[in-house]
């Protein structure tokens, strides 16, 4: 796969009054989104996720490093420009129009008109699932509607990039679905998605490959199957009496499960699968099962950005 946006170094310093007022928003930032994937772009408020997408939108200018889209480094040419398709959080379109005039309106920006227009508002339209609401005022709309016809908005041009920010926040269960469904199908037509969200569930299911940042410096990324990979283990046992349960919980495992003298005991990183079986056996546990246990990307987060934020602790109390 190709590189549709590639960063190297990326760095953005805002400047302040005196030297000791410049805030870094992004240090070194070198990250890359494959032709056809979504790239979840996950971090903390204040990490540096919107001043990425500002940078790589041309809103702003970085102060060092590269940026390419679609391997070309001009990214506010013409050409880079009608092919990113972009939804900001909490898109505003003024309700007293309609959703086809808000269309039509952008579409005039690409300089799109006539019946190439109207086609493609068709298109679009029948793409986010809002034919039959095309005519309503955006005032009529739900909020799932309102990020509908935003994406709509985003996808006028055919653009081969789709930058999304908080594309389900805020929304029902059954509207994220939707939106998630739309935006695999989109994917699967060939778009290159990045997606910055604090939604890590929707992350988890939909992303291909995610970074996460924390206060401008990328902390990790790679695939959903590389990050999410197995780090500890759950042991299913019976015979466990509440006693028992107890004395391993004290011993270090973590009971997940109990029902009726069966439990789930989680394995912690810091132990060997070996240990935590003697410690079962040693109190009269029936060993029924071992499994290797999956982290979520909620975990994946916590764990890392806690851990940088530790680190930066530690360098703080403990300068050179």
């Amino acid at each position: 796969m190709s590189a549709v946006i590639e960063t190297h170094d990326l760095t953005k310093v805002y400047k302040g009054i005196s030297k000791a007022q410049d805030v870094s928003a992004l240090t070194n930032l070198t990250i890359e989104v494959n032709e056809g994937e979504i790239f979840g772009y996950l971090g903390p408020n204040g990490s540096g996720k919107t001043t990425t997408i500002k940078l790589l939108l041309g809103l702003i200018f970085p102060t060092a490093g590269l940026m390419k889209i679609m391997g070309e480094s001009n990214i506010t040419s013409p050409m880079v420009r009608k092919n990113i398709g972009y939804l900001p959080e909490g898109a505003y379109y003024p309700d007293f129009l309609r959703g086809e005039e808000i269309l039509r309106y952008y579409g005039s920006l690409y300089g799109m008109k006539g019946a190439n227009l109207k086609r493609r508002i068709d298109e679009v339209l029948e793409i986010v699932g809002m034919t039959r609401a095309r005519n309503r005022l955006i005032r009529g709309y739900s909020k799932g509607m309102r990020q509908r016809i935003g994406l709509a908005q985003a996808l006028l041009s055919d653009p081969g990039i789709l930058i999304l920010d908080e594309p389900t926040t805020g929304l029902d269960p059954v509207a994220r679905k939707e939106i998630r469904d739309l935006l695999i199908q989109l994917r699967d037509q060939g778009k290159s998605l990045l997606i910055s969200s604090h939604e890590l569930l929707e992350v988890e299911l939909i992303s291909d490959r995610v970074g996460i940042l924390f206060e401008g410096v990328l902390q990790t990324s790679g695939t959903i199957n590389e990050l999410l990979a197995s780090r500890e283990f759950t042991i299913n046992a019976e015979a466990a009496a509440p006693e028992a349960i107890q004395q391993v919980r004290e011993a270090g495992l973590s009971p997940e499960d109990s029902v009726a003298g069966s439990v789930v005991l989680r394995v912690p990183e810091t132990m060997s699968l070996y240990d935590a079986l003697e410690i079962c056996k040693s109190r009269n546990m029936k060993i029924v099962s071992v499994a290797p246990r999956r982290e979520t990307l909620e975990e994946v987060f916590v764990r890392v950005v806690g851990s940088a934020a530790k680190g930066k602790e530690h360098i703080e109390e403990n300068p050179k």
